[in-house]
């Protein structure tokens, strides 16, 4: 079907994409095989333990048995030199997640793309859509489909619009035209290696998440005590490995709209605010948000630990305040940003809250 699948493309485009690219539908034995070592070497996301997965991820016919094709699509986002941080203790949320959750964005575009694609088809079809959390390994299918390439940071890299890109997927019964592979383009560059700050990025292509601090920022339960410096002021995921990556530099502006609404607030969050929000105001303001999923408690967390960082004085009372929080995390890390940021003040109330704390992991960090 070589004339619907350049209509589809066009379509795409017009869709506000920045690419899309065509896979056959079939297992993708070389990244079975890279997915199943890193999750062997737990290598992975805290949600990405399970062996199985590795084929779930490759294989679109666990997802639609009778897929033929899988159409890979990405719409880029606003790249560095696009914003600027506000004065204050402000935390910093990564480019993807902030303005409009992208993960409706995507689903809208490829809920819209696969409606065109049945109308035009003039036929029955059975069609998937895949963003983020289904079982498909997305950067797998777009390298294969030909929408870009996997940089040493580990991101996927499309043309003209660099890595400040998220992607989504189309799986469909059509048999439409494949395109050829996308071929490695990095070259001798390694400066997104060499960037991160915890060396996370084991080799290329290869990201070790316990290391890494977007994956940090995510993570249930403590951070460990040695990287909570690192972190600086990121409160969701980070953007310095693809802020070196020379792929970057001279990229278009994002094309959907949509993805560049965002206002100070979402990209750098009040620290103090943050860590004070109640659980009221987390489900107004950022359970819906492409970070709200990792939850109220997390968020604040995060918060203390940037306070920490930040090392200002004028967090001492929010993070005193915190120390009698009902959630262990929060005490425990309001008592490292205590410790951290030090004065007579803090140390005095950590002194106080010693005699009183019964959490042992807590008591720890006392």
């Amino acid at each position: 079907m070589p004339l619907l699948t350049a209509r589809l493309k066009q379509r795409a485009l017009e869709l506000g994409c920045a690419a899309v690219g065509i896979a056959r539908a079939q297992l993708l034995t070389y990244a079975q095989q890279v997915l199943a070592n890193a999750i062997g070497h737990g290598l992975t996301a805290h949600w990405i333990t399970d062996p199985k997965e590795a084929e779930r991820r490759t294989d679109p016919r666990s997802l639609l048995p009778q897929a033929r094709s899988v159409v890979s699509v990405a719409i880029s986002y606003p790249g560095v030199g696009t914003d600027e941080k506000p004065p204050g203790l402000r935390g910093r949320i990564a480019r993807f997640a902030r303005g409009r959750d992208y993960h409706l964005v995507l689903r809208e575009v490829l809920s819209q793309l696969a409606t065109w694609l049945a109308a035009e088809a003039g036929e029955s079809i059975q069609c998937s859509i895949c963003v983020d959390v289904e079982s498909v390994a997305e950067r797998a299918w777009a390298m294969q489909a030909g929408v870009g390439w996997q940089g040493k940071h580990g991101c996927i890299i499309v043309p003209g619009h660099g890595s400040w890109v998220v992607l989504g997927e189309l799986i469909t019964d059509l048999d439409l035209e494949p395109d050829e592979p996308a071929q490695d383009d990095c070259g001798d560059y390694d400066e997104c290696m060499r960037a991160c700050p915890t060396g996370a990025i084991v080799a290329p292509g290869v990201v070790d998440v316990r290391l890494c601090l977007s994956s940090l920022t995510q993570m249930p339960g403590f951070v460990p005590r040695e990287l909570r410096s690192a972190m600086g002021d990121r409160i969701y995921g980070c953007d310095t490995c693809q802020e070196a990556c020379l792929a970057n530099r001279d990229v278009r502006p994002a094309d959907y709209p949509e993805s560049s609404m965002s206002t100070p607030d979402d990209a750098y969050p009040t620290l103090v605010r943050l860590l004070e929000m109640s659980s009221a105001e987390f489900e107004q303001r950022l359970a819906a948000t492409a970070y709200g999923w990792i939850g109220h408690i997390r968020l604040r967390r995060n918060a203390a630990i940037a306070l920490g960082n930040a090392g200002d004085p004028q967090a001492v009372p929010a993070l005193i305040d915190a120390l009698h929080d009902p959630a262990p995390i929060i005490r425990g890390h309001a008592a490292w940003a205590l410790r951290k940021i030090g004065g007579t003040a803090a140390r005095m109330a950590l002194d106080r809250h010693c005699s009183v704390e019964t959490n042992a992991v807590v008591i720890e960090e006392l």
